[in-house]
């Protein structure tokens, strides 16, 4: 029950961060492209600058996080299916 609780924690977590990370590659992608807009919305804090070193650093993590939510989901599907 314990382990069961644990790697729900953990799907959770990993889920939750791509989201946050998703959402980030948008904003700093929108940013790198319409950076007046963003500049605007953002008071200043996501400069054109900012907004690609930020985007071009978010690449690695969300390879790495969509690589271990897909992977959770085939072994939790593997899991369900009896062979």
């Amino acid at each position: 029950m314990k382990n069961v609780i644990s790697q729900d924690l953990i799907k959770r977590i990993i889920l939750g961060l791509l989201i946050i990370v998703t959402v980030l590659y948008l904003l700093t992608g929108f940013g790198i492209t319409q950076f007046r807009v963003v500049e605007t919305l953002t008071f200043g804090l996501l400069t054109k600058n900012v907004s690609f070193k930020i985007h071009d650093n978010l690449f690695i993590p969300s390879i790495i996080l969509l690589g271990l939510h897909v992977f959770l989901a085939i072994k939790k599907r593997k899991k369900a299916v009896p062979v």
